[in-house]
């Protein structure tokens, strides 16, 4: 189990209930999932790095923490690596307006988890973001677990067109994501990830 970094985990206090992996594994999103071991496989969310890493990059430094996403995300991969499932809980201290999820948030995890299909697909599985957009269609009411679906619809070359969307745990459509990512020219400007896409599939076992 992925738990919350110890200064965290402290913070949170004795009288306030803890989100587990256990409960986001017995959502229907995930039990389809994992009823489907030969199409889909359990992946990390936040990817093996240093702690000073951790600190500095937004998602895990930031928003991962009690009252926000106080759990780590779960994440399957379908065996064509072009379609991710991801289940999350976004707690009551995510809001914009009072017990709604913010759309920023909502826009960050949509940048955070279209890049999967993006990075396993385009080359040197180097993937930046171009453009996002994001389309809101019913208040996402917080402190509750909620499923992203995200897939690669379209390659060219350098680029990969990305769809993605959000609902609650019955189902619900609560926005959706439109996203495009290049793989630079530059290769200096960052490095080959090839390695760590086979370290990454390694975590879980799987089928494949």
């Amino acid at each position: 189990m992925h738990t919350l970094p110890e200064d965290q985990a402290d913070a949170i206090g004795a009288n306030v209930p803890r989100m587990t992996d256990a409960e986001l594994l017995q959502s229907t999103a995930a039990r389809e999932c994992l009823d489907n071991p030969d199409e889909w496989k359990r992946m990390p969310f936040f990817w093996p790095r240093s702690e000073i890493k951790r600190k500095s990059a937004f998602v895990p430094g930031t928003m991962y923490a009690a009252n926000k996403l106080s759990v780590e995300p779960v994440v399957f991969m379908n065996r064509d690596r072009k379609q991710f499932v991801v289940i999350t809980h976004i707690g009551k201290e995510m809001c914009g307006h009072d017990g709604i999820v913010h759309g920023g948030v909502q826009a960050t995890l949509f940048d955070e988890i279209t890049a999967r299909p993006a990075f396993w697909n385009l080359p040197r599985n180097v993937a930046l973001t171009a453009s996002l957009k994001v389309a809101y269609r019913k208040p996402a009411i917080a402190d509750q677990i909620f499923v992203f679906r995200t897939h690669l619809a379209k390659m060219d070359g350098r680029k990969a067109e990305i769809s993605a969307q959000m609902e609650d745990s019955h189902g619900n459509l609560l926005s959706e994501a439109e996203a495009l990512y290049v793989s630079p020219k530059n290769v200096k400007l960052v490095q080959d990830q090839t390695s760590q896409v086979e370290k990454i599939e390694k975590v879980y076992p799987g089928n494949f």
